[in-house]
């Protein structure tokens, strides 16, 4: 092998490392930047939630979500569910994302509205509305 040629094989195996490790680098800032963005997006609809829950203070109001069905009139109680099942979806499509870190990051909240919320998941037709992988999920908080 001629020194022209070691150059060669050198520079090409070197130029082919560096194209695998720009894709390598691509891909694990798309993915950082991806799950970024979904912390972004479920903060915002987090605080969606919670700014309809301050205009419905009653419907964060542990006493009254334990005992919705005669804690509220009937159009509050249509409300309440509404607000619950928008809650529970919320909170299903965390799980659904299968990332334990962002798991582990909301959990907090997911426990504090479960302890809200859990009275009304738990309802025969509520439960139907939901895989049972999550109602696993829900009943181990």
């Amino acid at each position: 092998m001629t020194n022209t040629e070691f150059w060669g094989i050198l520079m090409d195996s070197l130029s082919t490392i560096l194209a695998a490790l720009a894709i390598f680098l691509y891909i694990y800032f798309w993915i950082k930047d991806k799950t970024s963005s979904n912390y972004d997006v479920f903060d915002t609809l987090y605080l969606d939630i919670l700014k309809t829950g301050m205009d419905h203070p009653s419907f964060r109001n542990q006493t009254k979500t334990t005992n919705y069905k005669e804690a509220f009139t009937e159009d509050d109680l249509i409300k309440y569910e509404i607000y619950a099942f928008l809650t529970w979806n919320f909170i299903e499509t965390i799980f659904d994302k299968s990332d334990k870190t962002l798991l582990e990051t909301w959990i907090p909240a997911i426990k504090l509205e479960s302890s809200l919320h859990s009275k009304w998941i738990h309802e025969p037709e509520n439960k139907s509305k939901y895989k049972a992988s999550f109602l696993v999920f829900v009943d181990s908080l």
